[in-house]
Parts: structure tokens; C-alpha cells; sequence
């Protein structure tokens, strides 16, 4: 394609020019009578061959001004800031539920309560260094809302199969503990199965540790396991903190092992095992062996929830009585999305022996007892980002009456 922009112009004209002037020298030629009448002919010719090459001239400066003009520069587009994100490498989600209970077991009163509100913030230092930190504001029984440092990690993933991480983290015992933190919304029901309550809430396992954690997968081809082992502190059997942030009570350290499977050829299944073995320091001074036990088959997908998982804790006295006391305790929840209704049924049950020396020392820690119970319930989703809940309980314990509650809870995240 030629270029539009040249100028053709001048050499169109010149050659119209000569063919005048040629046609001219023609006419000079024809008979006298007729030159009068072609000298006005050509003077008009000439007069409009200028008119044409001044309007080329004037059309030829005005192309030449407009392209000397910039462009305008087009306004820079105003960039939205990704979800959640405050700062540069800051990244910042809220959970929180409030609700109502009411209940016929005895000593209890019917009220309307704020569940939790919790602050996850998490911060990438550089391509394999980040930090996780969890703050929790939990209302208590007395109506105080204390705050409360519920992770605190800085993390280095080096691939696929190696990440460490150093610092106050959900221990990885089981599967309700390790895929549900804090945070009612992630959760399907109103609380958790009894083994995985919170020791503020009364439970009993070592669900927050300090210590180091080390996790990734295992190279195992449609067998998809994946590892957790684990070193901390330990608990103390304290009923005002089981996490022990600063001061451990003895030199023993804690550790876990976990290893999950997720099989390809049945997507949405995973199965798993975890072992926790840990040495306890009494005020007393006595010292007693802990050992739990676990093991889990969880199908997920789309619209169906199964979660089974069953627990043993083993305590031995180490004082040369040679005693050996087991727990044992395990769930089953099913649930199934229909829209945005999810109906759900669980139950749960606990059994410690009366006489266990860990569970049934009030001096130490929250006496455990034997409790087992059916909940069920239904879920409705009602925004993106926000869910209702109603549950019915029916929830029995060792030495007392059977009760009933009914309880509703809207937890919700932004």
C-alpha cells in the first residue's frame, strides 16, 4: 500500500501545465480569427490551475500542524485492590457469629450471645517466607471479651514437599482440627464434635501448641499423601491457659505425626491417621504419660459431606504404679447441599474412665466426663458471605438428666 502522507500533488500539475501549454502552442497555430477567443480560454485555465495548487498548499499545512499535535494521553486506568488486601503484602479477613440458645439442662439460661470475632492476617515477606497471624476475641461465662493470640507462625515453603513454620499453631491432630480453625462460617454445624472443643469451650485434647511444624506432600504417585510432623511445649493441665506460650512446665517436648492420603481414583475422599505423644507435669509434681490416637475417612464433594472420625487417648501413670487408663470418643456428620440449604445430622460421644487421673483431677484441669449427643440441622447460606444456622441438640452426660436445646447462629466473614 502506498504511502497515503506523500505528496503527489506538485508532479499532477506540472503535467497538467505542459499539456496547456502544448495545447497552447497548438492553437497558436489555427487561424487569426480564432486567437482572441483561445488567449481568454487559457488566461482562465491559468487563473484556476493557481486556485487549485494554493488550495493544496493550504491543505498541505493544516495535515502538517495536526501531526505535529500529540495525542492525548489516555487517563491511566485506576486499579481495584484485590479482596482483603490492605497493604502491599497484606492480607486481611474477618470472621465473626452472634446467635440465640435456648436449653432445658439445669443450670443453664436461655440467652442471646456473641460467639467470636476473629482477625487472620497474613503477610508475604518474600517468595518463601510469609507470616500467619490469628487474633480471637471470645466471650467468656462471666460476659468479659478477651482477646487472645490463637495462631502466630512465620512460615518458609520451600516446595511442594517441604514447608516449616515456627511459632503457635493448630496442632494436626486429626481432620476437624487441621481443616477448621476458628471461624463459625467455615464450620456446617453450631459448634464442634466434642472431642475438638476448644479448651475454653471445655475440651480436653491439645489442639494449640508452640513449637515447630513441619509439613508437605509425599511423592506417591494417585496415592496423594501428604505428612505433618510436629514438636512443641506440650500443655499443662491449667484451666485458665493448656497452651504453654512461654514457660514449659517440664523438658519433655510433645510430638505429633499425621499422614493423609488423598486417592485420585476416588476424588473427594481422603483418609488419615495422626499420633501425639506427650509427657504431663502436675502441681503436684507427679508426671504422667499421654499418647492420643486418631484416625479419619472424610468423603467431600459439591454437594454431599461425610465426616467420620474416631479418637483413643491413652494416660499411664509414671510413678511406678504402672496404671493405664483409655478414652475413647468419635463422630459422624453427614450433611447435603440442596441450593443454598444444607440439612445436617451429627453425633458425637466421648468416653474417659470416672477415675482417670488426667481428666477427673479438678485441682489441674477441667474435670472431662462421659457426654455423647445428636445434633441436627440445617444451614442456609443466604449471601456469599454470610450464613444461618438452626440446630436441635439433644446431649447427654454422665450422672445427669438428658436435655434439650435449640440454638441459632449467624456467622459471616468480610
Amino acid at each position: 500500500m502506498k504511502n497515503m502522507s506523500a505528496r503527489p500533488g506538485p508532479t499532477v500539475f506540472q503535467l497538467i501545465t505542459l499539456c496547456i501549454a502544448l495545447a497552447l502552442s497548438a492553437h497558436a497555430q489555427q487561424a487569426p480569427n480564432a486567437i482572441t477567443s483561445q488567449n481568454d480560454t487559457n488566461q482562465q485555465l491559468l487563473e484556476r490551475i493557481t486556485q487549485l495548487e494554493s488550495k493544496l498548499n493550504q491543505l498541505e499545512q493544516k495535515q502538517a500542524t495536526t501531526a505535529s499535535v500529540p495525542a492525548p494521553e489516555t487517563a491511566p486506568a485506576v486499579e481495584t485492590p484485590p479482596a482483603h488486601v490492605v497493604a502491599d503484602r497484606l492480607r486481611f479477613n474477618i470472621f465473626g457469629d452472634v446467635g440465640y440458645r435456648a436449653t432445658d439442662r439445669k443450670g443453664n439460661t436461655n440467652t442471646f450471645e456473641i460467639g467470636s470475632l476473629d482477625l487472620f492476617m497474613s503477610s508475604r515477606l518474600s517468595e518463601k517466607v510469609s507470616v500467619l497471624g490469628e487474633i480471637l476475641f471470645i466471650s467468656g461465662r462471666d460476659n468479659s471479651i478477651t482477646p487472645d493470640v490463637e495462631r502466630l507462625l512465620l512460615q518458609y515453603h520451600h516446595n511442594d514437599y517441604f514447608n516449616f513454620a515456627i511459632g503457635r499453631y493448630h496442632t494436626a491432630i486429626g481432620y476437624y482440627n487441621t481443616t477448621f480453625h476458628q471461624g463459625a462460617w467455615f464450620e456446617t454445624a453450631i459448634g464442634r464434635p466434642f472431642m475438638y472443643e476448644f479448651d475454653d469451650k471445655g475440651g480436653f485434647l491439645p489442639l494449640q501448641e508452640v513449637g515447630i511444624t513441619v509439613s508437605g506432600r509425599i511423592p506417591s504417585g494417585k496415592l496423594g499423601l501428604e505428612y505433618v510432623a510436629e514438636v512443641g511445649n506440650g500443655r499443662s493441665h491449667s484451666s485458665i491457659e493448656s497452651a504453654q506460650n512461654q514457660q514449659d512446665q517440664n523438658n519433655g517436648k510433645s510430638f505429633n505425626l499425621a499422614l493423609v492420603a488423598h486417592p485420585n481414583w476416588i476424588p473427594g475422599l481422603q483418609t488419615g491417621f495422626s499420633f501425639y505423644h506427650d509427657r504431663l507435669t502436675f502441681t503436684d509434681g507427679i508426671n504422667h504419660g499421654e499418647t492420643i490416637t486418631t484416625a479419619h475417612v472424610v468423603y467431600l464433594n459439591s454437594r454431599y459431606e461425610f465426616l467420620n472420625e474416631g479418637m483413643l487417648v491413652r494416660h499411664t501413670d509414671l510413678t511406678g504404679i504402672g496404671r493405664v487408663f483409655y478414652t475413647p470418643g468419635f463422630y459422624t456428620q453427614v450433611s447435603r447441599r440442596f441450593s443454598g440449604y444444607r440439612p445436617y445430622i451429627r453425633y458425637s460421644y466421648v468416653n474417659p474412665p470416672a477415675n482417670d487421673p488426667i481428666f477427673s483431677d479438678p485441682a489441674d484441669t477441667t474435670q472431662v466426663t462421659r457426654q455423647n449427643g445428636l445434633s441436627a440441622g440445617v444451614r442456609y447460606d443466604f449471601t456469599e458471605h454470610t450464613a444461618a444456622k438452626l440446630q436441635y441438640d439433644r446431649l447427654g452426660i454422665r450422672n445427669e438428666k438428658s436435655s434439650n436445646r435449640l440454638a441459632t447462629q449467624f456467622a459471616f466473614t468480610f
